[in-house]
């Protein structure tokens, strides 16, 4: 994530001034791809979204590994 002193300036020359992405990223030494992402970012909230993780592999099959395991013991 760039200073907001950095996100301003490129925000401002991209969208005040016109400059193009690339002539932006050789003033600032960025890629012009993160130029480009924040000349046009709307929202700059910073809140993380959720992982989300698969069901693990073992959940389907744990209820049948505990019966088989209790009738062993019974034996």
């Amino acid at each position: 994530m760039l200073a907001v002193a950095e996100i301003n300036y490129i925000r401002y020359e991209a969208n005040q001034k016109g400059r193009s992405y690339s002539d932006i990223a050789k003033r600032t030494h960025h890629d012009p791809r993160t130029i480009k992402k924040y000349a046009e970012m709307k929202d700059f909230s910073l809140t993380k979204r959720k992982q989300v993780r698969k069901a693990r592999v073992m959940d389907p099959v744990e209820p049948i590994l505990d019966e088989r395991v209790q009738e062993d013991l019974k034996n």
